[in-house]
């Protein structure tokens, strides 16, 4: 039987302000980020290490150690 080995992940970001501490076995985009704290990508406006990205695709960065981001909600209203 081989085993398979698989590389871990394992960095900091700042969120909002606050530190966290990201433990995953792929490395994954701000794209998926998002859409895993359920932000919707078409109602936030980020800003990813001083420079703001408000095209959201596929084909976003990759996040690494010591990213800096600021997620904005767009909120409608009338």
């Amino acid at each position: 039987m081989s085993h398979i080995k698989k590389k871990a992940f394992f960095f900091s970001i700042v969120l909002n302000n606050n530190q966290y501490k990201i433990f995953t076995i792929q490395p994954f985009q701000i794209f998926e980020f998002l859409e895993f704290l359920n932000y919707p990508k078409e109602l936030v406006i980020l800003e990813h290490n001083g420079k703001i990205n408000n095209k959201l695709t596929l084909r976003s960065k990759y996040m690494k150690q010591d990213d800096k981001i600021e997620i904005i909600t767009i909120v409608g209203g009338g």
